[in-house]
């Protein structure tokens, strides 16, 4: 079978797995961070979801306790209701939803992480089209299952909505890094280096 069929085989049979089925085993780094509940003032929640889960979650990320900060993320992405008086929900949910996908994209291994990584950041730009940096890492991943032409595509389309120069400077190098495997004879690329902590923390 030719390797884009078998990258489409993966994909159908890994949307019709459930979470449990797909076997994916989240990578932590090796120093050890524990939970601290946070005290930003973030708009009105129920349950204090944003300082027991939502902030905690992002310290957790930056800090490479991917296990539990997945964990953290899952309970917003499972609640949205408990935002629903925060005017920030959209984004609070689209975040969680990509940083989510960033987990199982770059920290996680075994069948069906890449679906669940794909699903993840689809989520996030449907809670909010705006958040921009979704668009890249989709790129990204579609680059690395070897659909070249739909990773460019979509970066395109970022571009046209004129994102900011940060953003567009991202694009830029995706689209040069697409130009250049579309040269190359290697179909899948390895994944590109994940976000500095400092791009992370913008999301506080």
């Amino acid at each position: 079978m030719p390797y884009f069929g078998h990258v489409l085989l993966f994909l159908v049979l890994a949307q019709n797995l459930t979470p449990e089925e797909r076997k994916i085993e989240i990578v932590d780094a090796d120093k050890y961070l524990p939970y601290v509940e946070t005290h930003f003032d973030g708009g009105p929640v129920q349950g204090n979801m944003l300082n027991a889960h939502y902030f905690p979650g992002i310290n957790l990320y930056n800090g490479g306790r991917y296990t539990r900060a997945e964990q953290e993320f899952s309970y917003v992405i499972m609640r949205p209701q408990y935002l629903n008086a925060n005017p920030r929900r959209d984004e609070f949910m689209s975040v969680s939803y990509y940083l989510r996908g960033m987990i199982y994209f770059y920290h996680s291994s075994g069948f069906g992480r890449y679906s669940a990584a794909k699903e993840d950041f689809e989520a996030a730009l449907k809670w909010n089209p705006r958040n921009y940096i979704v668009y890249i890492e989709l790129s990204r991943l579609y680059s690395v299952l070897g659909f070249q032409k739909q990773a460019a595509l979509l970066v395109q389309d970022l571009m046209n909505m004129m994102p900011d120069e940060n953003i567009a400077e991202e694009a830029r190098k995706q689209l040069a890094a697409l130009t250049q495997q579309s040269q190359s004879p290697k179909v899948a690329a390895d994944p590109a280096p994940v976000p500095s902590r400092a791009e992370i923390k913008k999301f506080r």
